[in-house]
């Protein structure tokens, strides 16, 4: 068998930090989220589409990327299958938010527990994907964890289904585009933007 390369590895442990920082952000945004539970989940989902919406407006446009990604995105197959994605990432957010306020993190952690067994059964129902032996034992302890963790929950945990769901096909969606993901993003709050602002402006 012929060893990794140097950059093979390198990539890879990059992989993980990257994803390492990514999970321990995304475990303690509960926390900011919580802190600012003064404004109703709706406000804060359409504050939160504005702002990401205008950094990645000036972040796309300082790196001079806007001209090439609006040709690359505007076709009406990508277009189409972005505005799909937009609105899976849209309940997403607005689930995950809401969990919060009303005291739902455990279901809202259990979502994204379930969320990459989710993403295997769309890879293999969909992609035509197979796993290998570890990774069959890697599911199956997964899922003995959410199995436990759902029967403490001690109900039916629909928020947990939802951001599952929702993020799984959200996944499968966007590996589908020719995109980066700030500029699959870009596009998607944009596309929610209009909505936001009259949210902001008109809404309750």
């Amino acid at each position: 068998m012929t060893p990794p390369s140097t950059d093979s590895a390198r990539e890879r442990t990059r992989g993980f930090l990257y994803a390492l920082a990514a999970f321990t952000v995304w475990g303690l945004s509960p926390i900011y989220w919580k802190q600012i539970q003064a404004l109703e989940p709706d406000r804060l989902l359409a504050h939160r589409i504005v702002w990401s919406a205008l950094l990645l407006l000036v972040w796309l446009g300082w790196q001079g990327r806007l001209r090439g990604l609006a040709g690359r995105l505007g076709r009406p197959r990508t277009l189409a299958t972005l505005a799909a994605s937009t609105v899976f990432i849209g309940i997403n957010w607005f689930v995950y938010i809401w969990s919060v306020a009303n005291a739902r993190i455990l279901e809202a952690s259990l979502g994204y527990f379930i969320n990459p067994l989710v993403a295997v059964l769309l890879g293999m129902l969909v992609l035509g994907e197979r796993l290998r032996p570890l990774q069959w034992l890697s599911v199956a302890l997964a899922a003995i964890g959410v199995i436990l963790l759902t029967a403490r929950v001690g109900h039916l945990p629909w928020v947990s289904l939802v951001l599952a769901g929702s993020f799984g096909i959200y996944g499968l969606l966007r590996k589908t585009v020719d995109a980066t993901a700030d500029e699959g993003l870009a596009l998607e709050t944009w596309l929610l933007t209009p909505l936001a602002l009259g949210w902001l402006a008109f809404g309750p």
